[in-house]
């Protein structure tokens, strides 16, 4: 493990570069400019949770939307602020604290063309189906796994998908220990599914081509357990599409699977962190992330991000394709965020601690139109850093 870190952008070619804002959250939320000067920071509010945050977007109107709260917390919310970091509006589920039937919000939250907002909860699987469960040491378990929600503007919920009437009971990955860091209610006995991500399916080439599996409004969901990507129809709540590769005997506990919207390089194609947490198909995995870029047609992969035992991040993390074709990489076990192009070379990196990590062009809100276009001044790092000792060794 590295003990002295760098902090900052310490690598950062301009002219190479998508050039605009990241959004990096913990405490505080920031929006940082290329070269990590901070633009924008929101303070979160307490009167109801003191949770940090899991998720934060940065909308089109300058607000933000953050989800607050884990799988087991039942005091969760999901929270919107404006630019200067008055909250607008809370949506908490059941409309009451503690929740009872469903626990959550965790993970992510997305808000929709639409203006409703999809949420992730985690809910006790009812008896009836844990009757279907064939493995013995799941028998006579509590076992939770996921719903899905769409809420308007009021908190009602206007769409339900659950895991537990959808999914099979009996597809699950290997056991985890009790005891293991993450704790008894993260194993997957008890934590069947983990959904990480939720996101709609955006206007795409395939649905254009008649293909009603990718009709937009239809639901994209990562549960890490399963090491599988489903994407369900909104319609009739079915699974119409899944995806666990077969890079290197698949998806390991994957992260931040979605649709690349039209007007970008690779649209209509799924980006996936792949990250390699405990993979039991193919040890090959091991030790190392990818990012894979998948034609869901054809389920070829399009473009993979492999820099074998030098990229690694367990849990957590995100990737995004940017506007000129390079890639946003969030390697958060590594605390950094950094931009490669194509060909894989890194061209930005900025060290900080956060989970995820987004980049914005410059005009993606009012509020970031409105500023001063920062300069842009190249980082760039030394073949080589010793540190020097504090006095003369001689």
């Amino acid at each position: 493990m590295r003990t002295v870190y760098p902090v900052g952008t310490t690598i950062y070619q301009p002219e190479r570069c998508a050039n605009g804002y990241t959004l990096i959250f913990g405490r505080p939320i920031s929006v940082i400019d290329m070269n990590g000067r901070v633009v924008n920071t929101w303070e979160l509010d307490n009167s109801v949770n003191t949770h940090g945050t899991g998720r934060v977007h940065l909308l089109e109107d300058g607000h933000i939307l953050v989800q607050r709260g884990g799988m087991t917390a039942t005091d969760g919310s999901i929270d919107e602020y404006k630019w200067d970091g008055r909250l607008v509006w809370r949506y908490i589920p059941e409309g009451k604290i503690p929740h009872e039937r469903l626990m959550g919000p965790h993970h992510d939250v997305w808000r929709k063309n639409n203006g409703n907002t999809l949420v992730i909860c985690r809910e006790p699987v009812p008896e009836e189906y844990i009757k279907e469960v064939r493995e013995p040491t799941w028998q006579n378990q509590t076992i939770c796994g996921d719903s899905i929600l769409e809420v308007d503007r009021e908190g009602k919920v206007v769409w339900e998908w659950n895991s537990h009437g959808h999914l099979d009971i009996n597809h699950y990955r290997i056991l985890a220990s009790p005891n293991w860091q993450a704790g008894p209610y993260n194993s997957t006995v008890v934590d069947w599914t983990h959904v990480n991500t939720v996101r709609d399916i955006p206007e795409n080439p395939w649905y254009d081509q008649g293909d009603e599996r990718f009709r937009p409004g239809n639901v994209m969901i990562s549960p890490r357990q399963l090491d599988t990507v489903y994407i369900i129809d909104r319609r009739t709540k079915e699974i119409v599409w899944k995806y666990s590769g077969d890079y290197f005997g698949g998806l390991s506990g994957q992260h931040e699977p979605y649709m690349i919207p039209k007007g970008l390089p690779g649209a209509g194609n799924v980006m996936i962190f792949d990250n390699g947490a405990s993979p039991w198909r193919d040890l090959g995995h091991a030790g190392k992330s990818y990012v894979l870029e998948v034609n869901p047609m054809t389920r070829e992969l399009v473009w993979v991000y492999d820099k074998g035992l030098v990229f690694h991040s367990t849990y957590t993390s995100s990737a995004q394709r940017l506007w000129n074709g390079n890639t946003l990489i969030c390697e958060s076990a590594a605390r950094r965020i950094f931009e490669v192009t194509p060909e894989g070379e890194t061209v930005w990196e900025h060290v900080a601690r956060t989970p995820r990590a987004y980049r914005y062009p410059y005009n993606h809100c009012p509020q970031t139109a409105a500023l001063e276009k920062p300069k842009h001044v190249r980082v760039t790092p030394p073949e080589e850093l010793r540190i020097e000792p504090e006095y003369p060794l001689d």
